[in-house]
């Protein structure tokens, strides 16, 4: 099963590791993995695209969504600015999911 790190591109924090998102990792892709996010935490209806990686640097809005390796422990705390960069620079970004707000 994949495990996801998804890094809001907004705040720059971690918002979500599916090591432990409502249940262990399960067989989904880093599109679905946020729209599992985003019902958890989320009451607004949006309409999801997912991109390569790089299309984040184009400004959208939205996630990019990390593969950690397999030693990486949980992330705890996802708003440290120096632990979110340690993290990611072990991590490769396998999408960006820009969203709207319908």
């Amino acid at each position: 099963m994949p495990r996801y790190i998804i890094l809001d591109t907004i705040t720059g924090d971690i918002v979500a590791d599916t090591l432990d998102l409502d249940g262990p990792p399960r067989e989904e892709s880093p599109l679905e993995a946020v729209k599992r996010y985003d019902a958890l935490t989320l009451e607004d209806v949006r309409e999801y695209t997912e991109e390569h990686p790089d299309a984040a640097l184009n400004g959208g809005v939205g996630y990019i969504v990390y593969l950690p390796p397999d030693d990486l422990p949980k992330v705890l705390d996802g708003d440290d600015k120096p632990a979110v960069d340690a993290i990611t620079d072990r991590c490769e970004p396998v999408a960006f999911v820009e969203f709207r707000e319908l």
